[in-house]
C-alpha cells in the first residue's frame, strides 16, 4: 500500500518538525491536532500502527478537551514555566508522541520520528518562552494576553505543518 506520506518521505519530517515545535509552545494541542487530522483521514497510513487510536473520534475529542484545558491553565498566574522540567518533559513527550506518529504512518521508523519530535519540541520551548518573557517586559502586557496571542500561533503553525501538500 503506497501512502501519500511514504511517496514524499520529506512530508512526514516536515510534519514532525512542525507539530515537534507546536509541542514546545503547547504541549497538547499538537497530539490534538494530530489527532483531529487523522480521524477526518488527513493522515494517511496511520490506521495500521500502534497510533491508530490517534484516529478515534473519541481520543480527537479528549485531546481537544486537554488542549483547550491546557490553554486556560496557561493563563493563571501560577502556572509553571514551560522550561521547568516538568513542563519540559510533557512537551518532548508530546512531540516525541507525534513525531512517532507520524513517521510511523509514512512507514519510517516510529523511533526516529520520536526522536526528531522529542528535540522540536524541546527547541521551541525556551526561545518561546524568552519571546514570551520578553514580550511582557517590553510592553507591559498582560500574560493572559500574551498566551493567547501564543495559542493562535501555535495552532496556525499545527495546522500548517499539517496542511495537504
Amino acid at each position: 500500500m503506497t501512502h501519500a506520506l511514504t511517496s514524499n518521505p520529506g512530508r512526514a519530517l516536515e510534519r514532525t518538525l512542525g507539530l515537534g515545535a507546536v509541542a514546545g509552545v503547547r504541549s497538547m494541542s499538537a497530539p490534538a491536532l494530530l489527532s483531529r487530522a487523522a480521524f477526518r483521514g488527513e493522515i494517511e497510513g496511520i490506521e495500521g500502527t500502534p497510533f491508530a487510536f490517534l484516529a478515534s473520534p473519541r481520543t480527537a475529542r479528549i485531546l481537544t478537551v486537554l488542549a483547550v484545558g491546557e490553554a486556560l491553565a496557561d493563563k493563571l498566574p501560577f502556572a509553571p514555566d514551560r522550561i521547568s522540567a516538568p513542563g519540559l518533559i510533557g512537551r518532548m513527550a508530546s512531540g516525541a508522541l507525534v513525531g512517532a506518529a507520524l513517521f510511523a504512518a509514512a512507514e519510517r521508523r516510529a523511533t526516529i520520528g520520536a526522536g526528531l519530535g522529542l528535540l522540536a519540541a524541546a527547541a521551541a520551548s525556551y526561545p518561546s518562552y524568552y519571546l514570551r518573557v520578553k514580550t511582557q517586559e517590553k510592553f507591559g502586557a498582560p500574560n493572559w494576553a500574551v498566551g493567547l496571542v501564543e495559542d493562535a500561533l501555535a495552532k496556525g503553525a499545527g495546522l500548517l505543518a499539517l496542511r495537504k501538500s
